[in-house]
């Protein structure tokens, strides 16, 4: 059975960071990616958070954005 996690969107105030990684889209599956700290773990479910949105990774708890 293949493990799904929300991602959680960030409240940040301050400027979006741009360094960081984007999660990788899942083939066939729109709003949904794979994280890039834990590509073996499972999906995100990032369904309704803008592309661009920093979110907090449901498996490794680093940030990474939404493509």
């Amino acid at each position: 059975m293949e493990i799904v996690r929300r991602a959680a969107p960030l409240t940040e105030k301050m400027d979006p960071r741009r360094d960081l990684p984007y999660g990788i889209p899942v083939a066939n599956r729109p709003g949904f990616v794979t994280s890039p700290y834990a590509p073996t773990q499972g999906v995100v479910d990032v369904r309704g958070i803008p592309a661009g949105t920093q979110v907090k990774d449901p498996f490794s708890g680093k940030t990474f954005l939404i493509p």
